[in-house]
């Protein structure tokens, strides 16, 4: 494969992303990262209403009313807003020098390459959002995510999905790799998935104009 051909895959998961992005500021929702401790505390609170909601944990179990973990010092959480009000909401963790990324430690792998793959997870639509257009939602989410980790030098992806999102996302022509068995994880059962756009077919992102 030449150069021109990985880059080819990047670009054209690039604008996909401005696509999903546009279509949600079209629809009154804005993705960007969180800046403020107000803003991060929003996405806590929300990550809490999933768990506890779906009986993942008990109000007990997280007293303080959030969701939060040893990584998240680490990570970049992205929000999805419409107004004032948090709809949605993902994490990425950068690979750091020393730790394992959480989908490493729960699946007992090594994602390769060290230091290059960051991990995207944590990823919530909000209940009173989860109906149409939540697509819109989770699609800019992992598009703002996306374009982030770009920013920063990074172009490998990987997390732990139900097999449903993989399929959505395969169903975007994201050509995620499925890399064990199912195990628990934030839950539900997922699988430890690897995304490299560049190893791809451009064409399964769709058409470039």
């Amino acid at each position: 494969m030449t150069v021109a051909e990985n880059t080819a895959g990047l670009d054209a998961l690039d604008r996909l992303s401005e696509q999903l992005l546009t279509a949600a500021e079209a629809g009154g929702i804005r993705v960007v990262v969180a800046q403020t401790p107000s803003e991060r505390e929003a996405i806590h609170r929300l990550r809490h209403e999933q768990v506890v909601g779906h009986g993942w944990a008990s109000p007990d179990d997280l007293p303080a009313g959030i969701e939060r973990d040893e990584h998240d010092p680490f990570a970049v959480q992205v929000g999805a807003w419409v107004g004032a009000t948090l709809v949605g909401e993902m994490r990425l963790v950068l690979p750091t020098a020393g730790r394992r990324l959480p989908v490493e430690e729960a699946f007992g792998l090594d994602i390769e390459p060290r230091g290059r793959v960051v991990e995207a997870g944590r990823l919530v639509v909000a209940p009173s959002h989860r109906g149409d257009p939540s697509h819109r939602i989770w699609g800019a989410l992992f598009a703002r995510a996306w374009l982030t980790m770009r920013a920063q030098g990074f172009s490998l992806l990987c997390g732990a999905a139900s097999p449903q999102m993989v399929e959505r996302l395969r169903a975007l022509g994201l050509p995620f790799e499925v890399l064990g068995a199912p195990r628990t994880y934030w839950g539900e059962p997922r699988v430890p998935v690897r995304l490299d756009p560049a190893s791809g077919d451009p064409r399964w992102f769709g058409p470039s104009d």
